[in-house]
């Protein structure tokens, strides 16, 4: 399957396949994400779950000086993030599989984004959030988008874990929510 999108005034192109999440299209939480994270040129990005790749692969192109980690548990994803990396000419990428932080030991990150599955368990999320406070530099930040009904338990985490949260944006069924590492 191929998708033909345009994301951020850019034209690219995806290559999925069945059972991969949103194979026929980016979902809206994926787009809202992508229209409104905050990339410079040199900064060194996470794409935590990266799926077939469209966060990580526009983060690259926006990091164009930088460079990106893309990192899921699914093996057929982390297949067709490194396809789409080539399909959409992107070489500052660095994909790999981990379960979260696992295989990340050592590195730090500018920026940390991710479109975290809604039904992953609260215990995951929550390490999610943990984990990304120790991988990330000095006022580095944190974009998640997330579903609408479940923002509160995202808001209490941030707030506990990084003692600052905001709103980016919200879109009709989701929000990107944002902090950053004081």
């Amino acid at each position: 399957m191929r998708i033909n999108t345009i994301l951020r005034g850019k034209k690219y192109i995806f290559e999925t396949k069945l059972g991969l999440f949103s194979s026929n299209d980016i979902d809206p939480g994926t787009r809202l994400l992508i229209e409104n994270m905050s990339i410079n040129k040199t900064d060194v990005v996470l794409d935590l779950g990266c799926g077939y790749g469209p966060v990580g692969i526009v983060a690259a192109d926006l990091a164009a000086k930088g460079r990106v980690y893309m990192v899921d548990v699914d093996i057929r994803a982390m297949k067709y993030s490194l396809i789409n990396s080539k399909l959409n000419k992107v070489k500052n990428v660095i994909i790999k599989p981990s379960d979260g932080f696992e295989e990340l030991f050592g590195l730090k990150f500018d920026v940390v984004l991710s479109n975290p599955p809604s039904h992953t368990h609260k215990e995951t999320i929550h390490q999610f959030i943990s984990d990304a406070k120790n991988y990330l530099n000095s006022h580095g930040e944190l974009y998640f988008v997330v579903e609408r009904r479940i923002k509160p338990m995202f808001k209490r985490q941030l707030q506990s874990v990084f003692e600052n949260y905001k709103e980016v944006a919200v879109g009709p069924k989701h929000i990107v929510v944002f902090a950053y590492k004081k």
